[in-house]
């Protein structure tokens, strides 16, 4: 499937720390829910690419945006869809 190219691309070792945003801890990525006025940001651990919802999220971002691209993933839902996806994973 698509997705597995941006978890790869997660989990890969990073060279240039210094291009990361400092909210962004080892372990976490940013995640930008962009189907609302104004899309907000949200740094999440890499334990919710084991939550099914988040990673069909991951598919239509993909389908969507297509997977070449810099900065945070973008998907397409609104905040209150992703933080509802996010308290699912904090739940397991």
């Amino acid at each position: 499937m698509k997705y597995i190219a941006i978890i790869m691309m997660l989990i890969k070792p990073i060279k240039h720390c210094m291009m990361l945003p400092r909210d962004v801890e080892e372990g976490h990525f940013a995640v930008v829910a962009a189907k609302c006025e104004k899309p907000k940001r949200f740094v999440v651990e890499l334990r919710c690419l084991s939550n099914p919802s988040f990673l069909r999220l991951l598919k239509e971002a993909g389908d969507e945006y297509g997977f070449k691209h810099d900065g945070a993933i973008v998907v397409p839902c609104n905040p209150h869809e992703l933080q509802t996806i996010l308290q699912e994973t904090e739940d397991i």
